[in-house]
């Protein structure tokens, strides 16, 4: 019996050394691989960069902003950090990681439809964050007040990278161990989408008939950027001509300050991917109409 409760005090003592040398060898690896998600992006900015023009959006901005055109257009430094599925929840804690990192920001471009309607953070950017829950304030932060496996994440060691496998496993593990580049360029920032709705096929995409009150997240992104003297700009993204729009857009007009809505400026349907999103030639029109219409 003696042997057997020493064999096994030994093999739990093995198993939780295990499990803190991945937990600090995936930190690491994470924290100092090339970027692969936007996250990791701006924490690798040089502190002091400057940046001319950043869009923050979810998917309807990464699929619909071009900086190549604007740096072409504008000879000014622009930057899409629109991800997939992000809220302005999400939009904030960005925006405070770009301040965090002393990045010198003269506009800032945020994307609002639907998503006004929602105060919570998307499960993506939540995930992108984890490596830096304990090395970061803004993240730590953050994840405290919108992670419910907090507690667990901070303190069990590779908790975090085994119950986001998904996102965070070894594949992900591997191709940031051998420095993979993503195939997008972070520098630029946008995300092309292909193929065309075809003529005569319907789509449809809806808004919500009721809006919320207020958005905690706007109310400080406001405040943080009248704090660090950057002008804040919203607009809603293009959508196909079967738009369903019960009068949301009109209602977060009165909500939002410099908002412009640019929901129905791309008129021909063979420039949308699907309803919600503009493929790549729409993408471009998009970008082209933005820059007139904001004065860039």
């Amino acid at each position: 019996m003696k042997a057997f409760i020493r064999n096994l005090v030994l093999i739990t003592i093995g198993i939780i050394v295990l499990l803190y040398l991945l937990d600090l060898v995936y930190t690491k690896v994470y924290q100092n691989a090339t970027p692969r998600n936007k996250t990791q992006y701006i924490l690798s900015l040089e502190e002091g960069t400057d940046i001319d023009y950043v869009f923050l959006g979810s998917s309807r901005t990464e699929n619909f902003i071009m900086p190549s055109i604007i740096k072409s257009a504008t000879k000014k430094e622009a930057i899409n950090l629109g991800t997939q599925g992000a809220r302005l929840d999400d939009m904030t804690v960005f925006l405070k990681l770009l301040i965090g990192q002393k990045i010198k920001i003269k506009r800032l471009f945020i994307q609002v439809d639907y998503i006004f309607n929602f105060e919570s953070s998307s499960d993506i950017v939540r995930s992108q964050a984890l490596p830096y829950i304990r090395s970061n304030s803004i993240i730590k932060n953050y994840m405290k007040r919108v992670d419910s496996n907090y507690i667990k994440n901070y303190y069990v060691p590779f908790y975090r990278y085994a119950t986001n496998d998904y996102r965070l496993g070894f594949r992900e593990f591997f191709a940031s161990t051998i420095n993979k580049k993503s195939k997008i360029d972070f520098k630029d920032g946008f995300v092309p989408l292909y193929n065309a709705i075809k003529k005569g096929e319907k789509h449809a995409a809806g808004l919500p008939e009721q809006i919320i009150k207020s958005n905690k997240n706007i109310l400080e992104i406001e405040a943080l950027c009248r704090v660090n003297n950057i002008e804040v700009n919203y607009f809603c993204s293009p959508y196909c001509s079967g738009l369903i729009s019960n009068n949301y857009l009109s209602k977060l007009n009165e909500k939002l300050p410099n908002f412009k809505d640019f929901s129905r400026v791309i008129k021909d349907d063979s420039l949308f991917h699907n309803c919600s999103h503009l493929n790549l030639d729409g993408a471009k029109a998009f970008t082209n109409h933005l820059i007139t219409a904001f004065n860039l």
